[in-house]
């Protein structure tokens, strides 16, 4: 495709100084009868860059990506692909005239045809420069870039779940795209597989410079690939930021509930002997020894998040050093990848701590156990039901 990348960079040349996002998406809006809505969704994707949206199932990301598409129909908002407007004002362009190529999560795959027809489709009906006569040849050069030049001729219906995956992304860039549109597209796959092809489409993306929308329930693989990630509830962006701001220190309680495990318990603030003490279930803590997120006046009702790895399992003698310190009862115990986990109960108490340790340890059910932590490592919010 060295045609496409010289086109490409001929563009890249000519829109430097008008550094355009490839995608804006402003007040998008869909309604579906009384049951769902999208509502108000900004975003923008920019050249050479992979934006994630995150969220768990029916949060709306699939239909903010259908919109964008063509496939869907918003009731509002606007839409512009490569400075163009394909939805908004007046306009609203099929998927075939927008600048974008999209897989689905079922990678959509004809099964009546080879991998060379379901390939070369878009070019035979989607908007292009391609001359017709070198069809052939860029198909060749984008499942040679697929890694799957030796099943041009093969049946759909013998292709394992990595070649259909494969023919999908191999059908999207056929004709160029600034723009890929991806739906869920590791889910079918298994674990080595995604893993595998998380580093296939990084190594595309780099090598072509297109500009992707990543739609995912999956916050290892939106940290893994994208630049930015945008996290979808009830058909709203609830926040964004770069993998790392959100992992380590979002600022809604619902992301952090959402991203990673983490341990969750609710409290209240009190005012005592002039100092603002957390009081939950299983301990009481400072207020400013812990990490209060987004509001340094916080009062009230509170949500407290403790990553399982800042928890410590051992005899300690009494040596706290200021740290927190409970005695619980082993509820559930064992190996979680490379790392062992504990699952704590306390008596009288519907609150459990999971526990992660490197370290292979022998605990059966009912087995007392100590654990402890820093008041530091607790992450505090305001409860969102106040």
């Amino acid at each position: 495709m060295d045609g496409a990348r010289d086109r490409r960079d001929s563009q890249a040349e000519t829109e430097a100084t008008t550094d355009r996002p490839q995608l804006t998406v402003r007040g998008l809006t869909k309604q579906f009868g009384d049951a769902f809505e999208v509502s108000d969704v900004d975003l923008s994707v920019g050249r050479d860059e992979i934006v994630a949206l995150l969220g768990p199932s029916g949060c709306g990301k699939t239909t903010c990506l259908r919109c964008i598409a063509g496939v869907e129909t918003p009731d509002d908002g606007e839409i512009i692909i490569d400075g163009e407007r394909v939805f908004g004002a007046n306009t609203s362009k099929p998927p075939e005239r927008r600048d974008a190529g999209m897989v689905y999560q079922d990678y959509a795959i004809w099964p009546h045809k080879t991998v060379y027809e379901n390939v070369v489709f878009p070019l035979h009906h989607a908007d292009h420069d391609v001359p017709r006569d070198e069809y052939g040849a860029r198909v060749a050069s984008v499942l040679e870039l697929m890694k799957i030049p030796e099943l041009r001729d093969s049946p759909a219906t013998e292709l394992s779940g990595g070649e259909q995956q494969r023919t999908a992304l191999a059908r999207s860039l056929v004709h160029d795209p600034g723009l890929l549109l991806l739906d869920e597209p590791l889910s079918n796959l298994d674990r080595e597989l995604r893993k595998h092809m998380r580093y296939e489409l990084q190594r595309l993306q780099h090598e072509l410079g297109v500009s992707i929308l990543y739609v995912t329930h999956d916050q290892e693989e939106a940290f893994y690939l994208a630049d930015r990630v945008l996290v979808m509830n009830d058909g709203r962006v609830v926040e964004r930021g770069t993998p790392r701001e959100l992992y380590q220190r979002p600022s809604t309680p619902f992301t952090r509930g959402f991203i990673g495990v983490r341990n969750r318990f609710r409290g209240s603030v009190e005012q005592v002997d002039g100092e603002r003490l957390v009081r939950t279930n299983l301990v009481t803590f400072p207020l400013a020894n812990a990490d209060c997120v987004a509001d340094a006046d916080l009062d009230g009702d509170v949500v407290c998040f403790l990553r399982p790895d800042d928890v410590t399992v051992g005899q300690f003698a009494g040596k706290t050093d200021g740290r927190l310190e409970l005695t619980g009862t082993v509820v559930a115990a064992g190996l979680l990848g490379d790392s062992y986990e504990v699952t704590v109960g306390f008596d009288g108490e519907d609150t459990q701590l999971v526990v992660h340790t490197e370290h292979y340890r022998d605990f059966d059910r009912g087995d007392e156990i100590r654990v402890q932590f820093q008041p530091k490592q607790l992450q505090v919010y305001a409860a969102e039901n106040r």
